[in-house]
């Protein structure tokens, strides 16, 4: 009896602390260990702290020497005798403050998250090894090792992320790894190579191959109508009328396989439509001041932590400012002493899809050239927490990776043949390096030419007065219509004819018309020589900066900064007209008319307190969605293109009287006035339903935590702008960062801000504190030190590191 009462507390101890060290699952719900997590030595207790707080002001025995002065905003100002110090030094603040994001964001993309999360990331860690990111990871690291002082200095960033990850303990792990019950990994090369991959995805990981296809299929000898490749108002990159200095003799033509692509398991997985980045440079003789001034504002993901982190470099022969990512060493937009650079997409489509034919029911042959050519296969073992590993088998093609394979039409799938398959010769490190350190125009040239993928238009300003811009990266030599929809993967001739030499890209230097811009639009006109394509260049940013860059004579500091915070929709200005000319206003009830003259008197700004952009936005949502019923009516919708808004009216103006506005399930043949009728009545009841919404409330723009934990991610926050806007700001996506910097004779003077902080600690007074100031498109003054007075005079904390 004695033994029952000591077995039985025992067990039950033993069983008790066995539950309090082990994760809870519930369905879809997964909780962390409570004992770990509820410590009070090494649970989320310990998180509350300041990571500068703890650290001592002297770090000794390090492999890097200098020092690190935090400003108010906690913006590192890292001042060593060496560039090698300075990114190890830049590599342990980047741990120190955003480790879990760089963490998560690499095993996303080598396709790790259901060692993480269980068996709900199995599909999503398939697609990213079927891409290839890894292979590609390990292709580029090659290519870095080739150029030993570039890779030196890389490894001098991996040594300081490495030397903050081993001073910790499991207490001091940041809070994610606690909720997900998982240890952070040392960083190597080859994971900040995995990171600038995931960049390359998030960047040219868009095409429109198939719903084109399947468009193709459904409105044929129209298709060319309603999906044109060359806009007659397009202002694109580079003026028009630029002289290229070069022919390109035929390439051919594709051939296109004409079906409709209906069997995939799911829609091909892109970017939002519309994601995209602003940047602009006016000249001496635009600006007030007579200095060059240039602006940038990259349109991404807005997450928490924020894709960018800010700091300052500063060694004897570097001084730079800007934004940086968090994996890999640099500054990538910013500043120095002489010069400024920002980017945006340029938008090719450099991700081509072919259809396979399979010649047996195992896969293990497809048709080429006539030919039953065999699949290599490699197969992956993805470790899923929580059960056993599952093992996937990737079969390859002579295009690249069959990335989709289950379909209902089993003779076919999907292969997918994507620029980071290829090797070149650049180095894309020393195109961030270089651009740090440039002095002038000649070095910003030398710099951008080793950036290969994806392209960016790079915008440049100097204190010399130069402004130019370079749609920089590989060119495929494409046939024409190549790459637009889905080729026949049964001809090897439907292969890329190599690459357009670097010195022939798009290119210029001081214009004729004082600025330079860009806003994901076609880069050229049609005169340009070679065929290239992107199923979502946007021509209303473009056209809308240049419209009002050329019609000011002058611009100062504060007007640019209100021009990047610009919400008027061009849009909106050429539809609004139509629609009202071509509803009958003559049968409008009396809700309809106060509906349209709200309207009419309506400015077209999507500010965040303006109810019309609400009005405006239900309605002409609604007329294109009918317009297009033979779409949007049908299960197809998720895999067939729709026609652009710039179509539907130019249509509404040249072409009333189309067939297309008929309803294609009713017996009555509409018009025009109808649907716009009906759209309107919707438009009315939808818009009563939300009377007291206004813009920014209706739009509802999110900043979610990268792993989508509700408590750490802001659900609503009210914001002006739009999608196809200047101030292109939309439900998760948006102005990821502003920067202007005006370009004097004694060093640049600059502003920005992003809407996040600079820690990456949920609960952190530097985890969002600068989303107020972005939300209201205000800006911070960036403080530029180059001196060591200047250096003291901002610090709020300082961190020595000391060589062993």
């Amino acid at each position: 009896m004695k033994m029952i009462k000591v077995i039985i507390p025992f067990l039950l101890c033993t069983v008790w602390c066995y539950l309090l060290n082990r994760p809870i699952h519930f369905k879809e719900l997964s909780l962390p260990a409570p004992g770990i997590f509820f410590s009070p030595f090494e649970g989320f207790w310990n998180n509350g702290k300041d990571p500068l707080s703890v650290i001592t002001d002297n770090l000794r025995n390090q492999k890097g020497e200098g020092k690190v002065y935090f400003d108010e905003r906690a913006v590192p100002h890292i001042e060593a005798p060496t560039l090698h110090d300075a990114y190890y030094i830049q590599g342990y603040v980047h741990a120190m403050h955003r480790l879990w994001q760089m963490d998560f964001s690499t095993r996303a993309a080598e396709g790790r998250i259901s060692e993480i999360i269980g068996a709900k990331a199995i599909e999503f860690d398939k697609i990213k090894r079927r891409k290839g990111l890894a292979e590609a990871a390990r292709r580029s690291l090659k290519q870095w090792q080739k150029d030993p002082v570039a890779y030196s200095l890389l490894e001098s960033y991996c040594n300081g992320v490495n030397a903050y990850i081993s001073s910790l303990s499991p207490r001091d792990y940041p809070l994610e790894y606690k909720l997900l019950s998982y240890a952070p990994e040392p960083w190597s090369p080859y994971r900040s190579a995995l990171f600038h991959k995931s960049m390359s995805e998030v960047l040219a990981g868009r095409d429109s191959d198939v719903e084109l296809n399947n468009a193709q299929h459904l409105f044929g000898s129209d298709f060319n109508l309603l999906f044109p490749e060359d806009d007659p108002e397009l202002d694109p990159v580079i003026p028009k009328g630029t002289k290229w200095g070069f022919g390109c003799d035929s390439l051919g033509r594709v051939t296109i396989d004409s079906n409709t692509i209906e069997f995939l398991p799911v829609p091909i997985d892109t970017l939002p439509s519309g994601l995209g980045s602003n940047n602009w440079a006016v000249n001496g003789a635009k600006s007030i001041s007579g200095h060059p001034v240039l602006c940038n504002d990259p349109h991404l993901m807005l997450t928490l932590p924020s894709i960018w982190y800010e700091q300052q470099i500063i060694t004897p022969d570097c001084n730079v400012y800007g934004v940086t990512f968090a994996g890999i060493p640099g500054v990538v937009i910013g500043f120095n002493h002489n010069i400024a650079w920002g980017i945006t997409n340029a938008g090719w489509d450099v991700q081509d899809w072919y259809k396979i034919q399979w010649s047996d029911e195992e896969h293990k042959h497809y048709m080429l050239d006539g030919n039953k050519t065999p699949v290599q296969q490699r197969v992956e073992k993805i470790l899923v927490r929580g059960q056993d590993p599952v093992f996937d088998t990737i079969l390859m093609t002579y295009w690249g990776p069959v990335v989709y394979t289950q379909t209902s039409q089993s003779r076919y799938g999907l292969a997918m043949h994507w620029i980071i398959q290829d090797s070149f010769a650049m180095n894309d490190l020393n195109t961030f390096i270089g651009l740090n350190r440039a002095e002038n125009y000649n070095d910003y040239r030398k710099a951008v030419r080793n950036f290969s993928y994806p392209a960016q238009n790079i915008a440049y300003a100097d204190r010399f007065g130069h402004i130019a811009l370079t749609v920089q990266g590989e060119m495929p030599l494409k046939k024409n219509q190549q790459g637009r929809l889905i080729s026949d993967g049964s001809d090897s001739h439907n292969s890329w004819s190599g690459f357009l030499p670097m010195s022939l890209n798009p290119h210029t230097l001081d214009p004729a018309r004082g600025f330079i811009s860009s806003a994901n639009q076609k880069s050229t006109d049609h005169t340009f020589p070679i065929y290239y394509n992107n199923g979502d260049f946007r021509e209303w940013r473009g056209s809308m900066i240049n419209r009002l860059l050329n019609n000011k004579e002058k611009w100062s500091v504060e007007e640019l900064q209100k021009l990047q915070f610009n919400n008027h929709s061009l849009l909106a200005e050429s539809a609004l007209p139509l629609m009202m000319k071509h509803l009958d206003s003559a049968m409008l009830n009396e809700k309809e008319k106060n509906f349209c003259n709200s309207l009419r008197a309506w400015n077209c700004d999507y500010d965040s307190t303006s109810i019309e952009a609400v009005r405006f936005d239900l309605w002409f949502t609604t007329f294109h969605r009918i317009f297009w019923d033979e779409i949007t009516a049908d299960s197809l919708m998720k895999y067939t293109q729709i026609p652009s808004e710039r179509v539907t009216i130019n249509l509404m103006k040249d072409h009333a009287d189309n067939k297309y506005t008929d309803i294609v399930k009713t017996p009555k043949k509409e018009t025009l006035d109808d649907i716009l009728r009906i759209s309107l009545d919707s438009a009315i009841e939808a818009s009563a339903l939300n009377s007291a919404k206004t813009w920014g409330i209706y739009k509802a723009t999110k900043i979610e935590h990268i792993a989508k934990i509700p408590a750490f991610s802001i659900p609503v926050i009210s914001t002006s702008g739009s999608k196809d806007i200047i101030n292109a700001c939309w439900k998760t996506w948006g102005p990821s960062w502003r920067m202007v910097v005006e370009l004097t004779e004694n060093g640049p003077v600059a502003y920005g801000v992003y809407p996040g902080g600079q820690d990456g600690q949920p609960g952190h007074s530097h985890y969002m504190d600068m989303i107020e100031t972005w939300r209201k498109g205000e800006y911070y003054s960036l403080k530029y030190c180059s001196s060591l007075r200047d250096l003291e005079n901002i610090a709020k904390h300082n961190i020595q590191f000391q060589k062993s």
